[in-house]
Protein backbone atom coordinates (compact mmCIF):
# COMPACT_ATOMS: atom_id res chain seq x y z
CA UNK A 1 0.00 0.00 0.00
CA UNK A 2 1.27 3.41 -0.95
CA UNK A 3 0.55 6.09 1.56
CA UNK A 4 -0.17 9.64 0.34
CA UNK A 5 -0.02 12.90 2.08
CA UNK A 6 -3.15 14.98 2.49
CA UNK A 7 -1.94 17.48 -0.16
CA UNK A 8 -1.40 14.68 -2.71
CA UNK A 9 -4.94 13.38 -2.10
CA UNK A 10 -6.40 16.84 -2.63
CA UNK A 11 -4.37 17.25 -5.86
CA UNK A 12 -5.66 13.95 -7.30
CA UNK A 13 -9.23 14.82 -6.28
CA UNK A 14 -8.92 18.18 -8.06
CA UNK A 15 -7.65 16.47 -11.23
CA UNK A 16 -10.64 14.15 -11.21
CA UNK A 17 -13.03 17.09 -10.88
CA UNK A 18 -11.28 18.84 -13.77
CA UNK A 19 -11.63 15.81 -16.05
CA UNK A 20 -15.28 15.43 -15.03
CA UNK A 21 -16.02 19.12 -15.77
CA UNK A 22 -14.28 18.86 -19.18
CA UNK A 23 -16.26 15.71 -20.02
CA UNK A 24 -19.56 17.36 -19.05
CA UNK A 25 -18.70 20.48 -21.05
CA UNK A 26 -17.85 18.46 -24.16
CA UNK A 27 -20.99 16.34 -23.92
CA UNK A 28 -23.14 19.43 -23.30
CA UNK A 29 -21.80 21.11 -26.43
CA UNK A 30 -22.49 17.91 -28.36
CA UNK A 31 -26.02 17.78 -26.96
CA UNK A 32 -26.64 21.44 -27.81
CA UNK A 33 -25.38 20.94 -31.35
CA UNK A 34 -27.59 17.88 -31.68
CA UNK A 35 -30.62 19.84 -30.49
CA UNK A 36 -29.87 22.67 -32.96
CA UNK A 37 -29.61 20.23 -35.85
CA UNK A 38 -32.84 18.59 -34.71
CA UNK A 39 -34.56 22.01 -34.70
CA UNK A 40 -33.29 22.74 -38.20
CA UNK A 41 -34.51 19.42 -39.54
CA UNK A 42 -37.81 19.72 -37.67
CA UNK A 43 -38.41 23.20 -39.10
CA UNK A 44 -37.64 21.97 -42.60
CA UNK A 45 -40.05 19.08 -42.18
CA UNK A 46 -42.77 21.41 -40.87
CA UNK A 47 -42.37 23.73 -43.86
CA UNK A 48 -42.62 20.75 -46.21
CA UNK A 49 -46.15 20.16 -44.89
CA UNK A 50 -47.21 23.61 -46.14
CA UNK A 51 -49.03 23.49 -49.46
CA UNK A 52 -47.94 27.01 -50.37
CA UNK A 53 -44.42 28.14 -51.28
CA UNK A 54 -42.67 31.45 -50.66
CA UNK A 55 -42.45 33.40 -53.92
CA UNK A 56 -45.47 31.68 -55.45
CA UNK A 57 -49.08 32.79 -55.79
CA UNK A 58 -51.43 31.28 -53.26
CA UNK A 59 -55.00 30.12 -53.56
CA UNK A 60 -57.47 32.76 -52.39
CA UNK A 61 -60.45 31.79 -50.26
CA UNK A 62 -63.55 33.96 -50.39
CA UNK A 63 -62.38 35.80 -47.25
CA UNK A 64 -58.98 36.71 -48.69
CA UNK A 65 -60.27 37.34 -52.21
CA UNK A 66 -62.62 40.08 -51.00
CA UNK A 67 -59.78 41.88 -49.20
CA UNK A 68 -57.47 41.56 -52.19
CA UNK A 69 -60.11 43.23 -54.33
CA UNK A 70 -59.81 46.22 -51.99
CA UNK A 71 -56.10 46.39 -52.86
CA UNK A 72 -54.83 45.09 -49.53
CA UNK A 73 -51.99 42.74 -48.68
CA UNK A 74 -52.81 39.97 -46.20
CA UNK A 75 -51.29 38.81 -42.92
CA UNK A 76 -53.06 35.54 -42.11
CA UNK A 77 -52.60 34.01 -38.64
CA UNK A 78 -53.80 30.45 -38.03
CA UNK A 79 -53.90 29.64 -34.32
CA UNK A 80 -53.26 26.23 -32.87
CA UNK A 81 -55.38 24.42 -30.32
CA UNK A 82 -55.78 27.01 -27.52
CA UNK A 83 -54.98 24.36 -24.91
CA UNK A 84 -51.55 23.74 -26.51
CA UNK A 85 -50.66 27.04 -28.20
CA UNK A 86 -47.60 28.50 -26.45
CA UNK A 87 -47.24 31.81 -28.32
CA UNK A 88 -50.77 32.52 -29.55
CA UNK A 89 -51.44 35.39 -27.11
CA UNK A 90 -48.17 37.20 -27.88
CA UNK A 91 -48.70 36.87 -31.65
CA UNK A 92 -52.28 38.16 -31.44
CA UNK A 93 -51.12 41.11 -29.28
CA UNK A 94 -48.43 41.93 -31.85
CA UNK A 95 -50.93 41.66 -34.72
CA UNK A 96 -53.37 44.00 -32.94
CA UNK A 97 -50.60 46.52 -32.42
CA UNK A 98 -49.35 46.30 -36.00
CA UNK A 99 -52.85 46.54 -37.48
CA UNK A 100 -52.95 50.24 -36.64
CA UNK A 101 -49.68 50.83 -38.52
CA UNK A 102 -50.80 49.21 -41.74
CA UNK A 103 -54.58 49.54 -41.59
CA UNK A 104 -54.80 51.33 -44.96
CA UNK A 105 -52.63 48.82 -46.82
CA UNK A 106 -52.82 45.48 -45.02
CA UNK A 107 -55.64 43.28 -43.74
CA UNK A 108 -54.83 41.23 -40.64
CA UNK A 109 -56.83 38.00 -40.33
CA UNK A 110 -56.67 35.90 -37.17
CA UNK A 111 -58.51 32.60 -37.29
CA UNK A 112 -58.88 30.43 -34.20
CA UNK A 113 -57.84 26.86 -33.75
CA UNK A 114 -59.99 24.21 -32.16
CA UNK A 115 -62.41 25.17 -29.47
CA UNK A 116 -62.72 23.27 -26.19
CA UNK A 117 -64.67 20.51 -27.95
CA UNK A 118 -62.19 20.20 -30.81
CA UNK A 119 -64.44 21.92 -33.36
CA UNK A 120 -63.40 24.54 -35.93
CA UNK A 121 -65.49 27.01 -37.92
CA UNK A 122 -65.90 26.38 -41.64
CA UNK A 123 -63.59 29.23 -42.74
CA UNK A 124 -60.78 27.96 -40.48
CA UNK A 125 -61.15 24.44 -41.86
CA UNK A 126 -60.91 25.78 -45.44
CA UNK A 127 -57.85 27.91 -44.69
CA UNK A 128 -56.02 25.09 -42.95
CA UNK A 129 -56.79 22.75 -45.84
CA UNK A 130 -55.64 25.25 -48.48
CA UNK A 131 -52.47 26.33 -46.64
CA UNK A 132 -51.52 22.95 -45.18
CA UNK A 133 -51.43 24.19 -41.60
CA UNK A 134 -50.25 21.59 -39.07
CA UNK A 135 -51.08 21.90 -35.36
CA UNK A 136 -47.68 21.98 -33.63
CA UNK A 137 -48.52 24.04 -30.55
CA UNK A 138 -47.53 27.28 -32.34
CA UNK A 139 -49.44 29.80 -34.49
CA UNK A 140 -48.59 29.95 -38.19
CA UNK A 141 -48.51 33.33 -39.96
CA UNK A 142 -48.62 33.73 -43.75
CA UNK A 143 -47.73 37.11 -45.33
CA UNK A 144 -49.28 37.61 -48.79
CA UNK A 145 -48.64 40.72 -50.90
CA UNK A 146 -51.20 42.67 -52.94
CA UNK A 147 -50.54 40.46 -55.99
CA UNK A 148 -51.36 37.31 -54.03
CA UNK A 149 -47.72 36.15 -53.75
CA UNK A 150 -46.62 34.51 -50.50
CA UNK A 151 -43.76 36.58 -49.06
CA UNK A 152 -43.09 34.92 -45.71
CA UNK A 153 -44.10 32.12 -43.34
CA UNK A 154 -43.61 32.55 -39.60
CA UNK A 155 -43.97 29.67 -37.16
CA UNK A 156 -44.47 30.88 -33.60
CA UNK A 157 -43.34 34.34 -32.56
CA UNK A 158 -42.00 37.05 -34.82
CA UNK A 159 -41.25 40.75 -34.42
CA UNK A 160 -42.68 43.96 -35.80
CA UNK A 161 -39.29 44.60 -37.44
CA UNK A 162 -39.80 41.54 -39.64
CA UNK A 163 -43.10 43.00 -40.84
CA UNK A 164 -41.52 46.39 -41.45
CA UNK A 165 -39.05 44.69 -43.78
CA UNK A 166 -42.00 43.44 -45.83
CA UNK A 167 -44.22 46.57 -45.64
CA UNK A 168 -41.75 49.45 -45.30
CA UNK A 169 -43.93 52.13 -46.89
CA UNK A 170 -46.91 52.04 -44.54
CA UNK A 171 -47.09 55.07 -42.30
CA UNK A 172 -47.88 54.52 -38.59
CA UNK A 173 -51.42 55.39 -37.52
CA UNK A 174 -52.09 58.38 -35.29
CA UNK A 175 -52.56 57.59 -31.61
CA UNK A 176 -55.47 59.37 -29.91
CA UNK A 177 -54.24 60.45 -26.48
CA UNK A 178 -56.42 61.79 -23.65
CA UNK A 179 -55.59 63.02 -20.14
CA UNK A 180 -58.06 62.62 -17.27
CA UNK A 181 -57.13 64.48 -14.07
CA UNK A 182 -58.99 63.53 -10.88
CA UNK A 183 -59.63 66.26 -8.32
CA UNK A 184 -62.02 66.84 -5.43
CA UNK A 185 -65.02 69.05 -6.15
CA UNK A 186 -68.63 69.80 -5.27
CA UNK A 187 -71.94 69.32 -7.02
CA UNK A 188 -75.15 71.21 -6.24
CA UNK A 189 -77.95 68.69 -5.73
CA UNK A 190 -81.08 70.79 -5.51
CA UNK A 191 -79.64 73.26 -3.01
CA UNK A 192 -77.41 70.87 -1.09
CA UNK A 193 -73.75 70.64 -2.02
CA UNK A 194 -72.21 67.18 -2.12
CA UNK A 195 -68.54 66.19 -2.28
CA UNK A 196 -67.57 64.58 -5.59
CA UNK A 197 -64.50 63.60 -7.52
CA UNK A 198 -64.23 65.08 -10.98
CA UNK A 199 -62.47 64.27 -14.24
CA UNK A 200 -60.91 67.51 -15.53
CA UNK A 201 -63.14 69.51 -13.19
CA UNK A 202 -66.55 68.25 -14.39
CA UNK A 203 -69.24 65.68 -13.57
CA UNK A 204 -69.58 63.74 -15.79
CA UNK A 205 -66.03 63.84 -17.12
CA UNK A 206 -65.31 65.12 -20.64
CA UNK A 207 -66.77 63.11 -23.51
CA UNK A 208 -64.19 60.94 -25.28
CA UNK A 209 -65.09 60.48 -28.97
CA UNK A 210 -62.98 58.46 -31.42
CA UNK A 211 -63.41 56.49 -34.64
CA UNK A 212 -63.68 52.72 -34.82
CA UNK A 213 -60.17 51.32 -35.28
CA UNK A 214 -58.39 54.33 -33.75
CA UNK A 215 -55.54 53.59 -31.36
CA UNK A 216 -56.27 55.05 -27.93
CA UNK A 217 -54.30 55.60 -24.76
CA UNK A 218 -55.45 57.53 -21.70
CA UNK A 219 -53.34 59.01 -18.93
CA UNK A 220 -54.93 59.13 -15.48
CA UNK A 221 -53.49 61.89 -13.27
CA UNK A 222 -54.50 61.69 -9.62
CA UNK A 223 -54.52 65.08 -7.89
CA UNK A 224 -57.08 63.99 -5.28
CA UNK A 225 -56.54 62.57 -1.82
CA UNK A 226 -57.88 59.09 -2.67
CA UNK A 227 -56.81 56.15 -4.81
CA UNK A 228 -58.41 55.74 -8.27
CA UNK A 229 -58.32 53.45 -11.31
CA UNK A 230 -59.85 53.41 -14.78
CA UNK A 231 -62.28 51.03 -16.47
CA UNK A 232 -63.57 51.11 -20.06
CA UNK A 233 -67.20 50.02 -19.81
CA UNK A 234 -68.40 48.16 -22.92
CA UNK A 235 -65.15 48.48 -24.89
CA UNK A 236 -63.24 45.44 -26.14
CA UNK A 237 -59.68 45.97 -24.93
CA UNK A 238 -56.64 43.73 -25.32
CA UNK A 239 -55.54 41.45 -22.43
CA UNK A 240 -52.81 43.88 -21.37
CA UNK A 241 -55.27 46.75 -20.82
CA UNK A 242 -57.83 44.41 -19.23
CA UNK A 243 -55.16 43.51 -16.67
CA UNK A 244 -54.39 47.21 -16.12
CA UNK A 245 -58.08 47.84 -15.42
CA UNK A 246 -58.04 45.18 -12.69
CA UNK A 247 -54.58 45.66 -11.19
CA UNK A 248 -53.38 49.26 -11.73
CA UNK A 249 -54.68 51.82 -9.23
CA UNK A 250 -53.15 55.25 -8.98
CA UNK A 251 -52.24 56.67 -5.58
CA UNK A 252 -52.58 60.39 -4.77
CA UNK A 253 -49.90 62.46 -6.50
CA UNK A 254 -49.16 59.83 -9.18
CA UNK A 255 -50.18 59.19 -12.78
CA UNK A 256 -50.45 56.19 -15.08
CA UNK A 257 -51.16 55.66 -18.80
CA UNK A 258 -53.71 52.99 -19.73
CA UNK A 259 -53.35 51.55 -23.25
CA UNK A 260 -52.65 51.40 -26.08
CA UNK A 261 -55.80 49.67 -27.38
CA UNK A 262 -57.90 49.67 -30.54
CA UNK A 263 -61.27 51.46 -30.19
CA UNK A 264 -64.00 48.84 -30.73
CA UNK A 265 -66.82 48.06 -31.00
CA UNK A 266 -68.51 51.13 -32.42
CA UNK A 267 -71.25 52.45 -30.15
CA UNK A 268 -72.11 54.20 -26.90
CA UNK A 269 -69.83 53.24 -24.01
CA UNK A 270 -68.60 54.64 -20.69
CA UNK A 271 -65.39 55.11 -18.76
CA UNK A 272 -65.34 55.23 -14.97
CA UNK A 273 -63.25 54.61 -11.87
CA UNK A 274 -62.36 50.98 -11.19
CA UNK A 275 -61.39 51.41 -7.54
CA UNK A 276 -64.20 51.04 -4.96
CA UNK A 277 -66.65 51.51 -7.81
CA UNK A 278 -69.88 51.69 -5.79
CA UNK A 279 -68.76 54.82 -3.95
CA UNK A 280 -66.66 56.41 -6.68
CA UNK A 281 -69.40 56.19 -9.33
CA UNK A 282 -71.84 57.62 -6.80
CA UNK A 283 -69.46 60.55 -6.42
CA UNK A 284 -69.19 61.45 -10.10
CA UNK A 285 -66.24 59.54 -11.57
CA UNK A 286 -67.68 58.59 -14.96
CA UNK A 287 -68.00 59.88 -18.51
CA UNK A 288 -69.16 58.96 -22.03
CA UNK A 289 -66.85 57.08 -24.40
CA UNK A 290 -68.25 57.23 -27.94
CA UNK A 291 -66.79 55.10 -30.74
CA UNK A 292 -68.11 56.22 -34.12
CA UNK A 293 -68.51 53.50 -36.76
CA UNK A 294 -66.43 53.57 -39.94
CA UNK A 295 -69.69 53.81 -41.89
CA UNK A 296 -71.38 56.06 -39.31
CA UNK A 297 -74.92 57.02 -40.22
CA UNK A 298 -75.51 60.76 -40.47
CA UNK A 299 -78.03 62.51 -38.25
CA UNK A 300 -79.11 66.13 -38.17
CA UNK A 301 -78.55 66.30 -34.41
CA UNK A 302 -77.16 64.05 -31.69
CA UNK A 303 -77.55 64.25 -27.92
CA UNK A 304 -75.64 62.24 -25.31
CA UNK A 305 -77.29 61.85 -21.89
CA UNK A 306 -75.95 59.98 -18.84
CA UNK A 307 -78.54 59.35 -16.13
CA UNK A 308 -77.63 58.89 -12.48
CA UNK A 309 -79.33 58.93 -9.08
CA UNK A 310 -78.16 60.49 -5.83
CA UNK A 311 -79.20 60.62 -2.18
CA UNK A 312 -80.10 63.93 -0.53
CA UNK A 313 -79.37 62.27 2.83
CA UNK A 314 -75.78 61.59 1.77
CA UNK A 315 -75.32 65.17 0.57
CA UNK A 316 -76.63 66.46 3.92
CA UNK A 317 -74.43 64.08 5.89
CA UNK A 318 -77.47 62.29 7.35
CA UNK A 319 -76.65 58.85 5.93
CA UNK A 320 -74.47 56.64 8.13
CA UNK A 321 -73.28 54.25 5.41
CA UNK A 322 -72.24 56.83 2.82
CA UNK A 323 -72.49 57.15 -0.96
CA UNK A 324 -72.90 54.00 -3.00
CA UNK A 325 -73.50 51.61 -0.11
CA UNK A 326 -76.21 48.99 -0.83
CA UNK A 327 -78.11 50.07 2.27
CA UNK A 328 -78.58 53.56 0.78
CA UNK A 329 -79.93 52.61 -2.67
CA UNK A 330 -83.59 53.09 -1.75
CA UNK A 331 -82.75 56.56 -0.41
CA UNK A 332 -81.62 57.78 -3.83
CA UNK A 333 -84.19 60.52 -4.46
CA UNK A 334 -82.39 62.85 -6.90
CA UNK A 335 -82.01 62.24 -10.64
CA UNK A 336 -79.37 63.90 -12.79
CA UNK A 337 -78.86 63.97 -16.54
CA UNK A 338 -75.23 64.80 -17.22
CA UNK A 339 -74.39 67.61 -14.78
CA UNK A 340 -77.97 68.78 -14.20
CA UNK A 341 -80.47 67.91 -11.46
CA UNK A 342 -83.79 67.16 -13.14
CA UNK A 343 -87.24 67.81 -11.69
CA UNK A 344 -90.63 68.13 -13.34
CA UNK A 345 -90.42 71.91 -13.70
CA UNK A 346 -86.94 72.21 -15.28
CA UNK A 347 -86.63 69.67 -18.12
CA UNK A 348 -83.75 69.72 -20.59
CA UNK A 349 -84.80 71.33 -23.88
CA UNK A 350 -83.65 69.76 -27.17
CA UNK A 351 -84.06 72.39 -29.89
CA UNK A 352 -84.73 70.86 -33.32
CA UNK A 353 -86.32 71.74 -36.62
CA UNK A 354 -89.22 70.08 -38.34
CA UNK A 355 -88.11 67.05 -40.35
CA UNK A 356 -84.75 66.63 -38.61
CA UNK A 357 -83.58 63.12 -37.76
CA UNK A 358 -82.21 62.95 -34.21
CA UNK A 359 -80.12 60.35 -32.40
CA UNK A 360 -80.13 60.26 -28.60
CA UNK A 361 -77.45 58.19 -26.83
CA UNK A 362 -78.65 57.15 -23.37
CA UNK A 363 -76.65 55.56 -20.54
CA UNK A 364 -77.51 54.77 -16.92
CA UNK A 365 -74.58 54.95 -14.49
CA UNK A 366 -76.84 55.10 -11.40
CA UNK A 367 -78.08 52.35 -9.09
CA UNK A 368 -81.79 52.40 -9.95
CA UNK A 369 -83.73 51.56 -13.15
CA UNK A 370 -84.73 54.73 -15.02
CA UNK A 371 -87.76 54.61 -17.33
CA UNK A 372 -88.29 57.09 -20.18
CA UNK A 373 -91.62 57.35 -22.01
CA UNK A 374 -92.21 59.30 -25.22
CA UNK A 375 -95.86 59.17 -26.38
CA UNK A 376 -94.84 59.78 -30.01
CA UNK A 377 -92.63 56.67 -30.02
CA UNK A 378 -88.97 56.20 -30.95
CA UNK A 379 -86.80 53.62 -32.70
CA UNK A 380 -84.23 51.66 -30.63
CA UNK A 381 -81.23 50.99 -32.90
CA UNK A 382 -78.42 49.98 -30.49
CA UNK A 383 -78.17 48.21 -27.14
CA UNK A 384 -74.92 48.35 -25.14
CA UNK A 385 -73.13 49.70 -28.22
CA UNK A 386 -74.24 46.91 -30.56
CA UNK A 387 -76.63 47.25 -33.49
CA UNK A 388 -80.02 45.62 -32.92
CA UNK A 389 -80.68 43.35 -35.91
CA UNK A 390 -84.35 44.36 -36.02
CA UNK A 391 -84.75 47.94 -34.68
CA UNK A 392 -87.71 48.21 -32.31
CA UNK A 393 -90.38 50.91 -32.29
CA UNK A 394 -91.40 51.65 -28.68
CA UNK A 395 -92.99 54.34 -26.55
CA UNK A 396 -91.12 53.55 -23.31
CA UNK A 397 -87.73 52.18 -22.33
CA UNK A 398 -86.38 51.10 -18.93
CA UNK A 399 -82.63 51.55 -18.65
CA UNK A 400 -81.08 49.40 -15.94
CA UNK A 401 -77.74 50.27 -14.26
CA UNK A 402 -74.81 50.03 -16.66
CA UNK A 403 -77.02 49.75 -19.77
CA UNK A 404 -76.78 51.95 -22.87
CA UNK A 405 -79.25 52.51 -25.71
CA UNK A 406 -79.28 54.54 -28.92
CA UNK A 407 -82.71 55.77 -29.98
CA UNK A 408 -83.75 57.66 -33.13
CA UNK A 409 -86.60 60.15 -33.46
CA UNK A 410 -87.78 62.20 -36.42
CA UNK A 411 -89.09 65.67 -35.52
CA UNK A 412 -92.34 65.22 -37.41
CA UNK A 413 -94.40 68.24 -36.28
CA UNK A 414 -93.71 71.61 -34.65
CA UNK A 415 -94.38 71.79 -30.95
CA UNK A 416 -92.98 70.79 -27.56
CA UNK A 417 -92.88 67.03 -27.13
CA UNK A 418 -91.93 65.73 -23.65
CA UNK A 419 -90.10 62.61 -22.52
CA UNK A 420 -91.53 61.44 -19.20
CA UNK A 421 -89.26 59.94 -16.54
CA UNK A 422 -89.97 57.65 -13.62
CA UNK A 423 -88.18 55.08 -11.48
CA UNK A 424 -90.18 51.87 -11.29
CA UNK A 425 -88.75 49.00 -9.26
CA UNK A 426 -89.36 45.48 -10.65
CA UNK A 427 -91.48 43.15 -8.56
CA UNK A 428 -89.56 41.78 -5.59
CA UNK A 429 -86.68 44.25 -5.99
CA UNK A 430 -87.83 46.42 -3.10
CA UNK A 431 -87.97 43.40 -0.78
CA UNK A 432 -84.51 42.19 -1.85
CA UNK A 433 -83.03 45.62 -1.23
CA UNK A 434 -84.75 45.88 2.14
CA UNK A 435 -83.07 42.64 3.21
CA UNK A 436 -79.75 44.48 3.39
CA UNK A 437 -81.30 47.39 5.30
CA UNK A 438 -81.01 47.54 9.08
CA UNK A 439 -84.21 46.44 10.91
CA UNK A 440 -85.06 49.96 11.98
CA UNK A 441 -84.71 51.27 8.42
CA UNK A 442 -86.98 48.55 7.07
CA UNK A 443 -89.92 50.16 8.92
CA UNK A 444 -89.18 53.80 8.11
CA UNK A 445 -90.70 53.87 4.61
CA UNK A 446 -89.24 55.85 1.75
CA UNK A 447 -91.15 59.12 1.59
CA UNK A 448 -88.93 61.77 0.01
CA UNK A 449 -89.71 65.47 0.15
CA UNK A 450 -87.30 66.84 -2.47
CA UNK A 451 -88.85 68.95 -5.30
CA UNK A 452 -90.40 66.99 -8.13
CA UNK A 453 -90.21 63.63 -6.32
CA UNK A 454 -93.25 62.03 -4.75
CA UNK A 455 -93.41 59.36 -2.05
CA UNK A 456 -93.28 55.75 -3.21
CA UNK A 457 -96.75 54.70 -4.40
CA UNK A 458 -98.19 51.51 -5.81
CA UNK A 459 -98.50 51.25 -9.57
CA UNK A 460 -102.08 49.97 -9.93
CA UNK A 461 -101.73 49.51 -13.68
CA UNK A 462 -99.34 46.61 -13.08
CA UNK A 463 -101.38 45.12 -10.22
CA UNK A 464 -98.63 45.52 -7.66
CA UNK A 465 -95.98 43.66 -9.68
CA UNK A 466 -93.92 46.85 -9.78
CA UNK A 467 -93.39 49.72 -7.40
CA UNK A 468 -93.20 53.33 -8.55
CA UNK A 469 -90.42 55.01 -6.59
CA UNK A 470 -90.42 58.33 -8.45
CA UNK A 471 -93.52 59.93 -9.94
CA UNK A 472 -93.55 60.28 -13.73
CA UNK A 473 -92.51 63.82 -14.73
CA UNK A 474 -91.18 65.38 -17.96
CA UNK A 475 -87.38 65.61 -17.91
CA UNK A 476 -86.59 66.02 -21.63
CA UNK A 477 -88.56 68.15 -24.06
CA UNK A 478 -88.04 68.06 -27.83
CA UNK A 479 -88.77 71.60 -28.98
CA UNK A 480 -89.56 71.32 -32.71
CA UNK A 481 -89.55 74.57 -34.65
CA UNK A 482 -91.25 74.89 -38.03
CA UNK A 483 -89.47 75.59 -41.30
CA UNK A 484 -87.96 72.19 -42.01
CA UNK A 485 -84.41 70.89 -41.69
CA UNK A 486 -81.63 72.96 -43.22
Amino acid sequence: MISMSRNQKLEIRGQRKGFLFLYCLMTSVFCLLSLQWEDVFASQEILKTSRVRIGEKVLLTDLIKGLHEEGKAIVLVLLSNPMQCTNCDSVVDLIEGEAKRYKDDVAFIVKGGQDMLGAMDEETVTLKRVYGFVTMGEPWTFVIDKEGVLKKIFIGRFTSKELEDIFPNSAPAEIKEFILTVREGEINLGGDKSMVWTYNGTVPGPEIRVREGDTVKIKLVNESGAKHGLFFHGLSVNPRVALQEQEIFVDPGYEYTYGEFIAKPAGTHLYHCSWNMAEHLSRGLYGAFIVEAKDEQKFDKEFVYILSDWSSKVSKGEEHYGAGHPRTIMDNDITTINERVITGDNPIIMDTKEGEKIRIRLANIGQLPHTLRFPGGFLITHEDGYIISVPQEQESLTIYPGKRYDIVITAAKPGRWPFYHSIVMPGGMEERLMEVESPEKAHEGYSHESPGVSPMVSNDEHEGHTKELVKEVPILVMNVMGGGAQ
